[in-house]
């Protein structure tokens, strides 16, 4: 074979296809981050978790956030529109929104609102506690709000109130009971909010999500209800209210024809209500900006067909040529680009704990005494690999194996023999798997090798908590070592978390342009410490991660650049401790402690335990509970 390079790992892990020239690949062998995409201004992943290690004594598994990721990224979204607009000679405006379901962090938050600031950035709500969220850390009168989500009558009222405060804060309305609530509020407080409607299309996005979209959707009125709701506004003086107009295609849009058909029959809906005398001025397209997860640059759920600036020129051409048409004006357009925005600022970073799976390839010299047959067949396969085609000697060693098996369950064979068939088999897959590769023999039933063969490596984290998506809706997510990787990755594994579910793994990669069911990594090596990170988990990972197994929150370091262009770390939030944890299944720490002490001390008054021994677990117990969740 010929040597290894990183530009060998680069094409490997496809980093150039998915990274959008955020990540690369030193000549060190370690993944580097751009956070402006400028190739001379990097961070050395491999060495800023060392650095975090030393200096702080913080441990993987963290989260490495680079705020100025998101902030190049909100700036290629609005130029993006900025110059769409320029070209079509477009009359209205764009706003970016940021709906912060997608990441209600707060330092997450708080950077979106700073960065967005030269932009006019806004915020979407979805639910009480975010709006007043938004309430709160908005301190610019002319920033949107929109108010998603299901609505009280305290809601409404809290958003009545505020925009009579001066604030620019818009209801949208998505169910035909909130406009009765917006109507009484607004004449109990004598204002005029501003009024937005949701309105279920036709028209359905592509990918995962599209179900969130289209007539069946969850949220939004009917066509046929838009049109009552208008008279309805009307009737109670509050058509001028009527100002916004959104729609939802849903997440991770993967083609940009869907998007196309929604932009045409939304656009009919803003003519219609103009004609009936609305005065709607601004176009809220929501979500749905993918990202392309496994670089392919289709259709595909994990991917997207389009780019940022195909998005928006899509957005302003569709728009403008049905006003035109209509001889209505171009309103304004809002868009809730959460995921796009936000996925590629984070890094998971943990270490590999441990692996199984190559033991079982260690074949004795030689056969027990007295061998069944279906073991003296499968040593002479063995011996004999090479000999006739490599699919008929798998059929024949899983045959031999089965039959093994069978033997073993008659009670006509030994535990020895099972044993040995079992290495013996793996062996000789292993064997055929490599002639494979040096003959460049293709066979669709021997594709299965791949997945049998591979090694697990133990990983410290929880799935459940850091990759939620991975576990639930069988997201792809770029995963890599983040360094050695000017060397030969030489084993096919699987990941698997530290938590007590048999869900808790990762079997889906992206790897070699395609989704591969392993991920070439380098042989585990108790004595040194081996990072892989997960890229792109920005968006919704955070805020969706559950407890399972009391499994916390991990450390997160956020990494800005000096004005010498050199990273340095802003902020360290510490994770979440085993106290904390059981705090929020409604243990109480301190009462817990005291049981085991009194139990501790028993044991040593009985002599079970010595004094020694009582002082160590006493130790264990009262530094478990102020540690980590994970693994140190």
């Amino acid at each position: 074979m010929k040597p290894w390079s990183t530009e060998d790992a680069m094409e490997l892990y496809g980093v150039a296809r998915w990274s959008d020239g955020y990540f690369s690949i030193n000549h060190a062998g370690n993944v580097c981050v751009h956070p402006t995409r400028d190739r001379k201004r990097n961070v050395d992943l491999n060495k800023l978790v060392e650095s975090i290690e030393q200096k702080h004594e913080i441990y993987p598994p963290i989260l490495l956030r680079f705020p100025n990721v998101l902030e190049d990224r909100i700036a290629r979204i609005h130029t993006a529109f900025r110059d769409a607009i320029d070209l079509r000679n477009y009359k209205g405006d764009y706003n970016c929104v940021f709906p912060i379901k997608v990441n209600q962090q707060r330092q997450v938050v708080n950077d979106v609102l700073n960065f967005g600031k030269r932009w006019k950035m806004g915020l979407e709500v979805g639910s009480k506690p975010e709006l007043l969220i938004a309430m709160a850390i908005v301190d610019d009168p002319q920033t949107p709000i929109i108010c998603n989500g299901f609505k009280d009558e305290e809601y409404v009222e809290a958003v009545v109130l505020t925009a009579k405060m001066g604030r620019k804060i818009i209801l949208v309305v998505e169910q035909f009971r909130e406009l009765r609530l917006l109507a009484k509020q607004a004449a109990k407080h004598n204002t005029k909010p501003m009024i937005g409607i949701r309105v279920k299309l036709s028209t359905r996005g592509a990918g995962k999500w599209e179900d969130s979209g289209g007539e069946k959707s969850k949220f939004g009125l009917y066509v046929r209800e838009v049109s009552e709701a208008v008279e309805y506004l009307q009737r109670n003086d509050l058509l001028d209210c009527l100002q916004l107009l959104h729609f939802h295609l849903g997440s991770q849009i993967s083609d940009i024809s869907s998007l196309n058909r929604g932009l045409t029959e939304l656009s009919r809906v803003y003519v219609g209500l103009r004609e009936m005398g609305a005065n709607v001025s601004v176009l809220d397209i929501g979500g749905g900006l993918g990202v392309d997860y496994d670089g392919s640059n289709s259709s595909n759920a994990s991917s997207m067909n389009y780019s940022i600036r195909d998005y928006a020129k899509r957005v302003v051409t569709a728009i403008a040529d049905i006003c035109d048409q209509s001889d209505q004006p171009h309103p304004s357009l809002y868009s809730e680009s959460g995921r796009a925005l936000t996925a590629y600022q984070s890094v998971l970073i943990f270490n590999v704990l441990g692996s199984s799976g190559s033991a079982r390839h260690r074949i004795p010299d030689k056969l027990p005494d007295n061998p069944p047959t279906p073991l003296v067949t499968l040593m002479h396969l063995y011996k004999t690999l090479g000999s006739q085609s490599l699919l008929q000697t798998y059929h024949q060693a899983r045959s031999a194996r089965i039959s093994t098996l069978e033997l073993f369950n008659l009670g006509k064979s030994t535990i020895n023999d099972r044993s040995f068939a079992g290495r013996l088999f793996f062996a000789i897959c292993a064997g055929i798997r490599t002639r494979m590769y040096q003959e460049h023999v293709h066979h669709s039933e021997l594709t299965e090798l791949e997945e049998l063969l591979a090694t697990t490596y133990f990983c410290n984290l929880s799935i459940f908590q850091s990759l939620p998506d991975s576990w639930a809706i069988d997201q792809l997510f770029p995963i890599m070592p983040i360094h050695k990787l000017n060397e030969r990755p030489t084993q096919h594994g699987v990941l698997a978390d530290i938590t007590c579910d048999s869900d808790g793994k990762i079997n889906k990669f992206v790897q070699n342009a395609t989704c591969s069911n392993t991920l070439r990594l380098h042989p585990f090596d108790a004595e040194n410490n081996y990072y892989l990170g997960v890229f792109l988990v920005g968006a919704y990972q955070e805020i969706l991660g559950d407890m399972h197994n009391l499994f916390g929150d991990t450390h997160v370091a956020h990494v800005t650049f000096n004005e010498q262009g050199q990273p340095v770390i802003d902020e360290i939030v510490e994770a979440d401790t085993v106290r904390e944890m059981m705090e929020y299944v409604q243990y109480t720490a301190d009462d817990m402690q005291a049981a085991v002490e009194q139990r501790i001390e028993h044991a040593r008054e009985s002599e079970k335990l010595t004094e020694q021994e009582a002082a160590d677990l006493l130790e264990f117990y009262r530094a478990g509970l102020e540690g980590y969740t994970y693994l140190e």
